[in-house]
C-alpha cells in the first residue's frame, strides 16, 4: 500500500489532513482535522469522497513526486484516466458482474 498525504482547508476554513491510500488498483481517501501533537492519537481518520478538485490535487502531488522519481508513471496515468472519465475508482472485489 502506498500512502500520500497533503494539507488543505475544508469548506468551513478548518485545516484538514488528507491521506490517499493506493492498494490493489484503487484509491481510498481519508481525512482528519489538523490537531497538535498531543491530540494526534485521539483523532480517528474518517473516509472521504474524492471530488474532481481532490483528484487534481492528488495528481499534482504525484506529478511532483514523479519528477523526483519517487512514483511510477502508471499512478499518474490512472488518475488522468479517472479525471477524463475513461476509468473508475472501484474495488476489484466489489465490481458488479
Amino acid at each position: 500500500m502506498e500512502t500520500f498525504s497533503w494539507k488543505d482547508k475544508d469548506a468551513d476554513g478548518n485545516k484538514v489532513v488528507y491521506e490517499a491510500h493506493h492498494f490493489g488498483g484503487w484509491w481510498q481517501l481519508t481525512c482528519t482535522p489538523k490537531v497538535g501533537r498531543a491530540m494526534k492519537d485521539e483523532v480517528e481518520p474518517e473516509e472521504a469522497e474524492f471530488t474532481p478538485e481532490l483528484w487534481q490535487t492528488l495528481r499534482d502531488l504525484l506529478w511532483r513526486k514523479y519528477q523526483r522519481r519517487r512514483v511510477s508513471w502508471a499512478l499518474i496515468e490512472h488518475i488522468d484516466n479517472i479525471l477524463a472519465g475513461k476509468a473508475t475508482n472501484e474495488r476489484r472485489d466489489q465490481r458488479r458482474k
